[in-house]
């Protein structure tokens, strides 16, 4: 398929079910005026989603909500109404409760990985490419790290090669890794 034969909607409909970012359980919103500490989280998470999003030359605008509930934890998805679209980015509140800042970077670093993906390449969605993007600010450790921690929190274990590829070997700078 051509990506020019594709209209954004499609585009859309494609991202969303390639990347599984639906919205589960509650739909609302943590707002600013609910509580200090929620206020608090919010502009933290909002503040660094900025600036990863500029540092990444990503355009469209990303607004992050914090939801009692998500299933995923924390994704993305295209927002299709409202003032220019852009995304929105759900983080679940008692998992942000959870994250050390390195997580938190690792985790908004995934997720607008796949914003990127989108952006440029909306047909080559998957979650080692968006860590591909995530590793150009944090560490393949920091991104290990947060999936353990949400493996854990779900009672399940994963393949971290199928999600950040293979540990480069020792001594060989990453980018000489895949190298023979």
């Amino acid at each position: 398929m051509h990506y020019s034969n594709v209209t954004p909607r499609v585009a859309r409909g494609l991202v969303a079910s390639a990347v599984v970012v639906c919205l589960f359980g509650s739909a609302r919103a943590v707002h600013a005026q609910d509580a200090p500490g929620d206020s608090r989280q919010l502009q933290r998470v909002q503040g660094l989603t900025d600036q990863l999003r500029a540092t990444l030359d990503i355009a469209e605008l990303v607004q992050v909500t914090i939801v009692p509930v998500n299933h995923l934890l924390m994704s993305v998805e295209p927002v299709e109404h409202g003032l220019g679209g852009g995304f929105q980015l759900k983080v679940e509140e008692e998992f942000l409760r959870g994250l050390s800042d390195a997580e938190l970077l690792a985790a908004v670093a995934h997720e607008l990985g796949h914003v990127w993906i989108f952006t440029h390449h909306p047909f080559l969605q998957t979650e080692q490419l968006a860590n591909d993007i995530a590793m150009r600010f944090v560490s393949r450790d920091a991104l290990a790290q947060l999936y353990e921690r949400v493996w854990s929190r779900r009672g399940t274990k994963g393949d971290l090669v199928r999600f950040l590829g293979p540990q480069p070997r020792a001594g060989l700078a990453a980018d000489d890794a895949d190298r023979p």
